[in-house]
């Protein structure tokens, strides 16, 4: 079941579209909630379309690929919003830097051999973490001190993945939960547009990571990544 939701809304507003492959209701409520406290910039309008009972987060967000906005923020359930101004930022980000076609607030400047961005030698970004009730401020060394507002990276990861032109999303080889953020990174750049990490001076998010991880399905991913964008 497909279910889309407009918080706030006038037709002749350009739209940002939160989507969010959502199964567990009670963080999808909070990010709602995050989501809803932002500043909306004038001459937009915000609205959040929640994918249910998706088979990966690949085909559930090509749900969303064809709906019409001028800039769609794919984002995980677990992924809370604390800056208000967030949205202000992102557009400005955009609108000064045409080649940016994808934002994300991690991610690596050179993706290794390996397939797994944070294993890279250059990470970029900063989130704060949650996990085994603890709050932990994540923030990679590369770029963060630097004049210019963003860093061109390889990968971004999927906990915030800010797109402003439409590309399918690669469901015919990443059929689950894994690297189809790296995927979408490389399609992106294989199209001609730039995947950037802002330099911030504060987070953006805190995200709420939990203990459930698959390591087989994982590593089954990580080699067909390998496979056809490291090859």
């Amino acid at each position: 079941m497909i279910a889309a939701e407009r918080i706030e809304g006038v037709m002749e507003l350009q739209r940002i579209l939160f989507v969010i492959c959502v199964n567990n209701d009670s963080l999808y409520q909070q990010t709602k909630r995050q989501v809803a406290n932002l500043i909306v910039p004038p001459g937009y309008s915000v609205g959040i379309y929640d994918i249910r009972n998706a088979h990966s987060m690949a085909s559930g967000y090509n749900y969303a690929v064809s709906m019409e906005a001028a800039f769609k923020i794919y984002i995980h359930q677990d992924t809370f919003l604390i800056h208000r101004g967030m949205l202000i930022d992102l557009l400005q980000l955009f609108h000064c830097h045409p080649a940016l076609g994808m934002v994300g607030l991690a991610g690596c400047v050179d993706m290794p051999t390996n397939g797994i961005w944070w294993e890279g030698t250059k990470l970029a970004g900063q989130v704060i973490e949650h996990r085994r009730d603890t709050y932990q401020l994540l923030r990679f060394d590369h770029g963060w001190h630097e004049k210019s507002d963003y860093i061109a990276v390889q990968a971004i990861d999927g906990l915030f993945m800010a797109t402003k032109v439409d590309i399918p999303w690669r469901e015919d080889l990443f059929d689950g939960f894994h690297f189809y953020d790296s995927s979408h990174s490389m399609e992106m750049q294989r199209a001609g547009h730039v995947v950037g990490v802002p330099v911030l001076q504060s987070p953006w998010c805190i995200h709420y990571n939990g203990e459930d991880f698959d390591r087989l399905r994982y590593e089954h991913y990580r080699k067909i990544f390998v496979q056809h964008y490291m090859s």
